[in-house]
């Protein structure tokens, strides 16, 4: 699972806008913002919800919306995706690499490279990273870095054998950041407990200053031995709302939008500004509606599930929430790639149809009160969605779920809880805190990591469950369709997988809304991209965009 904005207004103008910030409680955390300029600054806005609290190597590198830009920056990878249309491989610290089973990989890494102290880039610091970090952080691990031997041959080739062979269209090692042997060696069994306050990383971007859950300020790597960047120095800012972030963005206070843009309610009004255009993406984001199948109540009788589908509007959530701005989903695959199946069902709304689902099953209304019983205790049928607060777009989403629903006689609360609570309880459905829940599913164009969300734990999977789902014929498809060589075959796979999954239905898969990014009219040159100017998949906008001419 983009955004930016415009930097050039009149001095006075700014400073009344930013005292209605403000003034209005929402106010900025600019560490940086004092410091003296070294060149052109790329400015970027954040919600203090979004930032990151430490620089210590924890799960906001993988989670958190600031820590998976700001490592691809300070840090960097084996290898990229580089920007759409065609997504192509771009390498980076291996500038080549070679298998003839898709299990034994040659790298050949740079021999430029050096680390943010001067201190040059081996093999053995790519070798250091794959045999502690994963170990460190399970988040991490995934079957394309579930390795049985690392070989360094040289200074800058390393061999790498995994346990399985690993089929796709990309090589192994996927977005993994590369770390410095030299700095985390002392701390390799207890990477948390390193405080990793410089930072040194051997990315394009040097770490600056850092404000925790406030600023950082990044500068241009000179010393970097790819393509520099156009920018000579990056601010994130942090500010209390969104709201104070697109205020932010009409006053020049920032040139775009850390992570997710701009609301389409607020497009207009952005629009209006002559230091600011749209540019528009398709998103990142799928929104699936997750059943905790772990939960003893109605989620877990799959008619039921099917009869939830069928009433929810999603169509009118769109049209409602997102002003027409997106459209229903089937999959967690993206329709423009090759491997999604064109051919699955269609949940479409349709009440009747939900009523005689829910009737095949026993829910009917046995009391005469308008909400539908279980059959297996008796009861009235009161389910909890859960919510993260800060989804304000969501939260309105799950208003009309809720009213739909209730046309068909299943009662629905809606519990919103903070971001952190929310993951808490997603990512352990066994707590049994909810019936329904809304995920963010940014699955990217590399998807090979998200059958992890549908396989058990005893089939493999690593904790991403949200559904309590557990197949073992799943589980078995998923581990064969990973070592598939033959990609027609291996496309034949997870064609199948995607019928199983809409027949079983731990998810209920919703929408897809195009992403909205405010940018700057300072700056051009942002690379076209799902999910827009700004996200885990594309750090590419910092590298490539530059002043306007």
């Amino acid at each position: 699972m983009g955004k930016t904005l415009p930097t050039v207004m009149l001095k006075r103008t700014a400073l009344v806008l930013l005292l209605l910030v403000f003034a209005a409680g929402m106010g900025f955390a600019g560490g940086a913002k004092e410091a003296a300029r070294t060149g052109v600054r790329l400015n970027v806005g954040w919600t203090t919800e979004q930032a990151i609290e430490t620089l210590r190597v924890d799960e906001a590198w993988e989670l958190g919306d600031m820590g998976t830009v700001w490592w691809q920056l300070v840090y960097d990878q084996l290898w990229m995706i580089g920007p759409g249309p065609d997504y192509k491989v771009v390498p980076r610290l291996a500038k080549s690499w070679e298998t003839k089973d898709r299990k034994t990989w040659i790298w050949h890494l740079v021999d430029n490279a050096k680390w943010h102290d001067g201190e040059p880039f081996t093999a053995e610091d790519v070798k250091f990273t794959l045999e502690y970090l994963i170990q460190a952080m399970e988040v991490w691990y995934r079957p394309d870095t579930d390795f049985e031997e690392l070989n360094i041959i040289d200074d800058h080739t390393l061999e790498m054998v995994l346990e399985e062979a690993v089929g796709g269209d990309y090589p192994p090692v996927f977005w993994i950041p590369i770390l410095p042997k030299h700095i985390f060696e002392s701390w390799k069994d207890d990477m948390f407990g390193f405080a990793n306050d410089k930072a040194i990383g051997i990315g394009p971007f040097k770490m600056k200053e850092f404000k925790s859950s406030e600023s950082m300020w990044l500068l241009k790597n000179e010393d970097y031995y790819g393509e520099k960047p156009h920018v000579d120095e990056i601010v994130f800012k942090t500010y209390g709302s969104k709201d104070a972030v697109y205020m932010a963005m009409k006053a020049g206070e920032i040139d775009m939008i850390g992570y997710y843009g701009a609301s389409i309610l607020v497009k207009d009004d952005l629009e209006k500004s002559p230091n600011v255009e749209i540019i528009e993406n398709p998103g990142l984001a799928m929104w699936p509606m997750n059943f905790n199948l772990h939960q003893k109540t109605a989620v877990r009788d799959r008619n039921f599930r099917y009869a939830v589908m069928h009433a929810i509007d999603r169509q009118r959530i769109i049209d409602l929430v997102y002003l027409g701005v997106g459209v229903p989903i089937d999959s967690m695959i993206y329709p423009e790639l090759e491997y999604h199946n064109d051919s699955l069902y269609q949940f479409d709304y349709n009440p009747a149809k939900a009523k005689e689902y829910l009737q095949k099953s026993g829910f009917v209304d046995t009391d005469g009160n308008g909400i539908v019983n279980d059959p297996a205790n008796g009861k009235d049928v009161q389910l909890v969605m859960m919510v993260a607060s800060g989804w304000i777009d969501t939260i309105k989403a799950s208003t009309v779920a809720k009213e739909n629903l209730a046309d068909v006689g299943v009662e629905v609360e809606i519990k919103t809880v903070d971001i952190n609570t929310f993951y808490d309880y997603n990512y352990k459905p066994e707590d049994d805190f909810f019936d329904l829940s809304w995920s963010e599913f940014d699955a990217g164009i590399n998807f090979d990591w998200i059958w992890d969300y549908f396989q058990s734990y005893e089939g493999g999977g690593q904790g991403w469950n949200t559904s309590w789902y557990q197949n073992p014929e799943v589980d078995a498809l998923i581990d064969e369709m990973r070592t598939e060589l033959d990609n027609e075959k291996r496309k034949a796979m997870i064609w199948e997988l995607q019928e199983i999954l809409i027949r079983d239905l731990p998810k209920g898969w919703m929408f897809r809304t195009n992403m909205i990014d405010p940018v700057s009219t300072r700056f051009e040159g942002y690379p076209e991209f799902m999910g827009g100017v700004s996200s885990w998949i594309n750090p590419w906008s910092y590298m490539k965009v530059r002043p306007r001419q």
